[in-house]
């Protein structure tokens, strides 16, 4: 399976988070998305992956921006 920046697009516009787009960065460091949004986002994942993420990726540093989302997608599946 191929992840794109437009299927973490989907993902962030199901949690009603529409403002953030690939050129956002520093999502956590910079407190653009908290903790409830990064659990939203964690269910919207693992509806995409269709499998429950594994702790090890729930990290900060696995949801600082689109990369990050996609490389960690990417290990994951």
């Amino acid at each position: 399976m191929n992840i794109n920046f437009e299927d973490i697009q989907k993902m962030f516009n199901a949690i009603n988070r529409s403002d953030i787009n690939e050129s956002s960065r520093n999502l956590v460091d910079d407190d653009i998305i908290d903790s409830i949004d990064m659990m939203k986002l964690i269910l919207e994942i693992e509806k995409f992956i269709g499998k429950n993420l594994d702790a090890k990726y729930i990290t900060p540093d696995n949801f600082e921006d689109f990369s990050t989302i996609k490389n960690m997608l990417e290990e994951v599946i």
